[in-house]
């Protein structure tokens, strides 16, 4: 479990609007944004420099990523980013929405699991299948708290081993959301394993019904 240090962004307020406004706002650096939150029921309208926001956008996990944003009085407030719009072709930004975290408030936060030591994991060592059918994990948890993934190391895992969403390393104020029974990582056994035992019992019992056959007189 990582938890990064906070991103610090300064937003700035705009009044103009519209598809050409956007485009010169583009043009000079800057990223057209709204910022709302609990405490901001009407969202404010503004700018962010296009720089500063690649530290967050530019990462992989840039939905988990703090962002300690400054707003035009002064004021800095816990944030993050909830979408990212880009243009099909260029994959530039076009627009951001930024959300307002409230300091000793639980917020819903999805969290990307990465799963490290595949190549050398137990379990797949011995001919088993690694299976990762988990990608992200949904929990409450305070701001500060906000991991910016889960790391699982599959190494030590063995044969027929499971990972389950309640065996995740969470923060301390985190509550699960996800389902807790859901499997995360599992090193199943390949289907040839599987059923060789099977095979085994099934040609041992024809053997014995065939050796039950003799005709009488037969030795």
């Amino acid at each position: 479990m990582a938890i990064r240090e906070a991103v610090k962004i300064k937003f700035e307020k705009r009044a103009d609007t519209g598809k050409g406004t956007c485009r010169k706002l583009r043009a000079n650096g800057t990223v057209p944004a709204v910022f709302y939150g609990p405490e901001y029921k009407e969202s404010i309208v503004g700018t962010v420099n296009a720089k500063d926001l690649s530290q967050v956008t530019d990462s992989p996990n840039w939905e988990t990523s703090m962002i300690d944003l400054e707003l035009p009085d002064g004021k800095v407030e816990m944030a993050l980013l909830r979408s990212v719009d880009r243009h099909v072709v260029t994959q530039n930004i076009l627009h951001v929405d930024l959300y307002q975290l409230v300091k000793g408030h639980k917020v819903k936060v999805a969290i990307p699991i990465r799963v490290i030591n595949k190549d050398l994991c137990a379990g797949v060592k011995m001919g088993g299948v690694l299976e990762h059918p988990m990608r992200d994990v949904e929990i409450m948890v305070l701001p500060r708290e906000i991991p910016s993934e889960i790391v699982i190391d599959t190494i030590k895992m063995p044969m027929g081993s499971e990972i389950f969403a309640r065996d995740l390393d969470l923060p301390e104020s985190a509550e699960l959301i996800s389902p807790q029974d859901s499997v995360v990582v599992m090193i199943s056994r390949p289907r040839s394993l599987a059923e060789a035992p099977e095979e085994e019992e099934e040609t041992a019992e024809v053997e014995v019904v065939g050796k039950g056959k003799r005709k009488e007189g037969e030795e």
